[in-house]
């Protein structure tokens, strides 16, 4: 996954990202305007989050739905 793509950019690449954003508790929404100004490196940095973890668990939701 390039994520330095925009998140509008990496749910059309990936489908299934949306719905794991929200699972995850993210008030994630292709309706809201941001996606097309954020990237997935910004939501990791304002959120604190680790980036290789997340990307494995979103890997791991992949394979179970």
């Amino acid at each position: 996954m390039d994520t330095t793509k925009t998140m509008r950019q990496l749910c059309a690449d990936e489908p299934k990202l949306e719905a794991f954003l929200q699972s995850k508790g993210f008030p994630f929404s292709l309706d809201n305007p941001i996606v097309d100004l954020v990237t997935f490196e910004d939501v990791c940095q304002v959120r604190s989050l680790d980036r290789d973890e997340f990307l494995g668990e979103f890997e791991a939701y992949k394979a179970n739905v």
